[in-house]
């Protein structure tokens, strides 16, 4: 036999001897890993009952993402009891729990609780008063009677309020009684609640109603807050990696597959709630994740920071601010038992790999040009996208959405005032005699009239409200949860602040409204149709007027 055959089939045999023991070290690990994380049951204690604003924690349960990470996962439904969950998780009867940005002045305060993700980029929490009773902004709120959770839950109504200029201790402030039929039976003044919740209710018992947006006064805290103690961090960071990365691979199913989800909740943790009730709940909800515009579960440090400046020069929380160690940061502890054991076979994987790795190395290189050239090219498809969206939505002299883009939302907005029955009213508006300027001065001064004003009437209106300019010198604003009264004054206000207004130095410029409320059964083209007679109405009865 030639003395190559004995050779090559040495070579063979040391190699199956590798890969063999490669194969065991390998089992060995995904064995010790498993064990690691399947030691003990986790807790995840929610902050109320159970409904959609859980959806994630759910689905991640349900379609065994938990189980697939090696983890055992309780869910203890919340409530009232609930509210402050940082005792009960520093004492350990719960692993995980749900609070709001609040939770960092226990931090502050010394509590080791550690946030490892933000559900909600925007918090829901809002005042709910009668649509009756005359209050709009928070300055309308001194002297009332309000409801008020217990801190931290009402820190974003708190901090609103303060920074109005309103002296908490002239308030008079009720316990929360969780009874809405308390604001419509006049027991209080204003009800602190959630967008995505109570607003369900008021529109099914036909009450009307008005919201008091902190977001709309410059206070817009994260909110439903995934946290821990600091100690589990410490201990078992490969649990709690896998907790979160499990948790939000759940919320992005509940978000993919919301009426999936609405009825699971529904048939097994909360089959008190109607679909519609969860459907409403989950579509305010997504508004308030924002999955398409923000990564499920980031938190920005600088606006950690920001909030904790708030609260402390509010005197909710001591300083200075320190969040050392608050922001969750995912490391794994080293298991030196593995490296030991791996440190018998590394010559052999470091022979092999190398020899791979150098085999690969051009290939690797030609790859990766391949795929930064590609990244370059759909970042440039992406900005072009994004350049022909804003041409194709906007209009290009004040910058206001276009009528096609106008067209799309309202028609979405009268869908939903249909179906949950909230007010929804139209303003239509236009200059006085705007072609005596175009005239007199030119079209180029008569554009900066047209600019000034958007710019004017866009820094009067709420978040919620709709400006586009609909052609020529004509301007419409949508206004969801807004009545015709309201709107009339809301109009009236423009109309003085036009009235008033420098728009063109050379003459002084008023302008005309039109008001309508949507009627159950109409159409947006109704809508359009009724506040331009309005409109029509306000200008044959002398301009410089509101018609309803």
């Amino acid at each position: 036999m030639p003395p190559s055959q004995p050779l090559i089939s040495r070579r063979h045999a040391s190699q199956r001897a590798i890969c063999l023991c490669l194969l065991a070290l390998f089992a060995l690990c995904s064995l010790h890993a498993g064990t690691a994380l399947a030691a003990d049951k986790l807790r995840l204690q929610l902050r109320w009952l159970h409904q959609f604003q859980f959806a994630g924690y759910y689905m991640a349960l349900e379609k065994g993402y938990y189980r697939d990470a090696g983890l055992d996962v309780e869910i203890l439904e919340g409530g009232p009891s609930a509210l402050k969950p940082v005792d009960a998780l520093l004492a350990g009867d719960s692993d995980f729990a749900i609070s709001n940005s609040g939770m960092v002045i226990e931090r502050m305060a010394g509590k080791p609780v550690v946030a490892l993700a933000a559900i909600m980029q925007t918090s829901p929490i809002v005042w709910i008063v009668r649509a009756d009773s005359g209050i709009r902004t928070p300055m309308d709120l001194a002297g009332k009677r309000l409801m008020l959770m217990p801190a931290p839950e009402s820190a974003e109504l708190l901090i609103t309020l303060r920074r109005e200029g309103i002296d908490i201790n002239q308030l008079t402030i009720q316990p929360t009684s969780f009874n809405l039929q308390d604001l419509l039976d006049g027991k209080t003044d204003a009800y602190d609640g959630y967008i995505s919740n109570e607003p369900y209710w008021l529109s099914q018992h036909g009450a009307d109603y008005h919201l008091i947006n902190p977001r709309e006064y410059g206070v817009n805290f994260y909110n439903d807050v995934l946290y821990t103690r600091e100690q589990l961090v410490e201990d078992k960071p490969a649990q709690v990696a896998a907790f979160v990365a499990a948790s939000l691979k759940g919320w992005q199913y509940a978000l993919a597959h919301q009426e999936e989800t609405i009825r699971l909740i529904q048939q097994r943790y909360a089959p008190g709630k109607t679909l519609e009730h969860l459907r409403f709940e989950a579509e305010a909800l997504h508004k308030l994740i924002m999955p398409e515009l923000v990564q499920l579960g980031h938190m920005n440090p600088g606006r950690w920071e920001y909030i904790a400046n708030s609260y402390v020069q509010l005197g909710m929380a001591p300083g200075p601010v320190d969040l050392q160690g608050f922001l969750y940061t995912e490391h794994v502890a080293q298991d030196y038992r593995m490296v030991y054991l791996g440190g018998v076979l590394a010559l052999l994987v470091i022979v092999l790999v190398g020899a791979i790795a150098l085999r690969f190395a051009t290939l690797s290189r030609a790859l990766q040009r391949e795929v930064n050239r590609r990244q370059t090219t759909e970042q440039q498809l992406l900005t072009s996208n994004c350049t022909l969206e804003r041409l194709a939505n906007t209009d290009r002299l004040t910058g206001l959405w276009n009528r096609l883009k106008f067209e799309e939302v309202a028609h979405q907005e009268v869908s939903r005032a249909e179906r949950y029955g909230y007010p929804l009213s139209l303003v239509f508006f236009d200059l006085d005699h705007f072609k005596d300027i175009n005239d007199q001065h030119g079209h180029e001064v008569g554009d900066q009239v047209l600019c000034r004003l958007a710019q004017l009437v866009g820094g009067h209106l709420r978040e919620s409200d709709s400006l586009c300019r609909w052609g020529g010198e004509e301007f419409l604003i949508l206004m969801p949860h807004t009545d015709r009264q309201q709107a009339e004054q809301l109009a009236e206000k423009l109309r003085e602040r036009v009235a008033k207004a420098s728009l063109l130095v050379q003459q002084p410029i008023s302008a005309s409204f039109g008001i309508a409320q949507l009627v159950p059964g109409e159409l947006l083209r109704d809508l359009v149709r009724n506040a331009d007679a309005a409109l029509y109405r306000a200008k044959q009865l002398g301009r410089n007027r509101v018609e309803a």
